[in-house]
């Protein structure tokens, strides 16, 4: 099990439950210690830096976070089993993987090649493919966010992913990190599945040899080559370095989606055929003007489809089974499983009726009135100030996180038709959290729930 980094003298002891012992990594949103569980487990917690927790925008960006991570099959990430993203002090638990980065390993250890590198491919693609599937953009795949575990790579890191129907990112810039940014990323539009595609290449090429496709020196050096001059390769060869190649295209339109990289490196298609997976849904912004209206209502951030979709069967079950992946394996009441869809139900701890003034993202506070009854699946909300209610569909649980796709039935002149919801549990009660599209704008509602 690789150590973690000393604990500094400003760190805290404890978030909630979990015992803090180590350093596990830090960026611009937080810092990841290892952790100790009430049961004596090691988990993963990221803690949102202290200067941003009073600002609104930098809380609701961490709780996506945490949504989106747990809408990606657990095979391929870190599973979050726990958040408060309320508190003084907001954090989000994970699932700790016991094993080093990619960046890392290469580092200490060299480029990877042969049969390791293809593995290595094979898994990360098989990672991609999951989280495509499940409707979202990663928008920061890189080697300092796939961690090589003991069953297989894991793809972590979701602060700065996206939904496909997710808004632009030109309003507050590129994201992303440089030397795996795809070129629409570089200019500040919209990056969608293919902006993975092109850093998953990139991330294989740094594991051939260490370095990236164009370079890790000065900013603008580096965004030049990835906008003007072809990648170098690396130590890739055969057919990575092809679908590689095809990758890193400049235009997103010429690449490979994640779907056929993965059948190429399987050697189920030529690279020739171009058979690749369903494109993802358009955005509500390219519907008719005809069928368009304004939002009456503006609920939580970047509206979501529902429950996780499977990889294409035949190719990921045999992808799995190639890197030791195994699906399930928990125990039947094991709250960091997410349940089958069949199975989901509401608990005591989330049954019941519920109420409360939720803050919209333009600072409008609305009463909300929830009812989920125990043992089944679907509830029922209210929004008094809208006129507007509807249903509830669970589609996703652990002990402390629900996640629950809303359908507007009534008044729907006044709310977005659909979006998903996420209850967590906090002391006295629950923290909402909306989010919904409409016309390519992403809305919010958030804020606590008592029992009514």
């Amino acid at each position: 099990m690789p150590m973690a980094d000393a604990m500094r003298r400003d760190d805290p002891v404890s978030l909630g439950p979990y015992r803090l012992s180590g350093r596990l990594g830090e960026g611009g949103q937080g810092v990841v210690y290892l952790a100790e569980a009430p049961d004596g487990r090691p988990v993963a917690v990221k803690l949102l830096r202290g200067h941003l927790d009073g600002d609104p925008e930098a809380r609701a960006r961490f709780m996506r976070e945490a949504e989106t991570a747990q809408r990606v099959a657990r095979f391929c990430t870190a599973s979050v089993l726990d958040a408060d993203v309320a508190g003084d002090r907001p954090y989000i638990v994970s699932e700790y993987v016991p094993g080093l980065s990619l960046r890392r390993v290469v580092q200490a250890e060299g480029p990877r090649g042969g049969g390791e590198l293809e593995r290595l491919a094979v898994g990360t693609a098989t990672a991609l493919v999951a989280i495509h599937q499940a409707g979202v953009v990663h928008r920061d795949f890189k080697p300092h966010n796939v961690l090589l575990g003991p069953d297989g790579p894991r793809v972590i890191d979701f602060g700065i992913a996206r939904a496909f129907d997710g808004t632009s990112v030109t309003a507050s810039g590129p994201m992303g990190t440089p030397s795996y940014m795809a070129p629409e990323q570089a200019i500040g539009e919209r990056a969608g599945p293919a902006a993975d595609v092109f850093a998953w290449a990139g991330t294989m090429v740094f594991a051939s040899c260490g370095r990236p496709p164009f370079g890790d020196d000065a900013l603008h050096a580096v965004l030049h080559r990835v906008l003007h001059e072809e990648p170098d390769l690396g130590a890739l060869t055969g057919t990575v370095r092809e679908i590689a190649a095809a990758c890193l295209a400049k235009d997103p339109a010429a690449r490979p989606q994640s779907g056929e990289v993965l059948r190429r490196l399987l050697g189920q298609i030529e690279p020739e055929s171009t058979s690749p997976l369903p494109p993802p849904p358009l955005p509500r912004e390219t519907e008719p003007a005809s069928e368009r209206r304004e939002p009456r209502r503006v609920p939580a951030a970047v509206a979501v489809s529902g429950a996780v979709i499977a990889v294409a069967a035949a190719a990921v079950a045999g992808v799995l089974a190639f890197n030791g992946f195994e699906w399930g394996g928990g125990k039947p009441n094991d709250p960091t499983k997410s349940p089958s869809p069949t199975a989901l139900a509401f608990s005591a701890a989330f049954a019941g009726n519920w109420s409360g003034n939720l803050r919209q993202s333009d600072g409008k506070v609305l009463a909300a009135q929830l009812s989920l009854p125990q043992g089944t699946g679907n509830g029922q909300v209210t929004y008094t100030n809208e006129r507007c209610s509807g249903v509830l569909a669970l589609s996703g649980a652990t002990e402390s996180v629900l996640t629950l796709r809303e359908t507007i039935t009534q008044g729907a002149q006044h709310c977005i038709d659909t979006g998903t919801v996420t209850l967590t549990r906090q002391p006295g009660g629950l923290f909402y959290s909306y989010t919904g599209t409409e016309k390519g704008q992403t809305y919010t509602l958030t804020g606590p729930l008592a029992r009514a």
